[in-house]
């Protein structure tokens, strides 16, 4: 009679399975919608305000320079104090969209991952049901024999 309790336990076994994947499907779901959340306030929240801070700055040197008195020329200390900080503001500008791009990639692949243990814990499931029914038939045919009908 444990031929039963195999049988229960495959369809026990293949019913968790599915149910990991589910679990682990939506996990990889939230983490494509975050990254895709992440992805759209930088581009329409984060870098906006970073470029209107660039702007003020900008401008906030430049008026100073000129009430200090000093003509901006080039290659003069006053034109090369704004060139440089134009330069460090591109160079944030990129670290920032680096960031932004690395973060979007790592979250796209985390949700590839928690995808691909679903479709693993699914294969375990239904690996062990496998396992199970074939010793539910054995025991079966054993029980069978046993009792003299094969």
């Amino acid at each position: 009679m444990s031929f039963i309790g195999n049988f229960a336990a495959a369809q026990s076994a293949k019913a968790i399975g599915q149910y990991n994947q589910s679990v682990y499907y939506q996990q990889a779901a939230y983490a494509r919608k975050k990254a895709a959340i992440n992805k759209k306030t930088y581009d329409q929240v984060t870098k906006p305000l970073l470029l209107r801070k660039f702007k003020k700055d900008y401008s906030n040197q430049f008026v100073n320079a000129l009430a200090s008195g000093a003509e901006i020329r080039a290659g003069d200390s006053p034109y090369l104090a704004l060139l440089d900080l134009k330069y460090n503001q591109a160079t944030e500008l990129v670290i920032a969209d680096f960031n932004s791009e690395m973060d979007q990639t790592e979250l796209i692949n985390e949700s590839l991952l928690l995808q691909a243990k679903g479709t693993g814990a699914r294969f375990k499931g239904d690996m062990t049901a496998r396992a199970e029914n074939i010793k539910g038939v054995a025991s079966l045919l054993s029980t069978a024999n046993s009792a003299g009908y094969i």
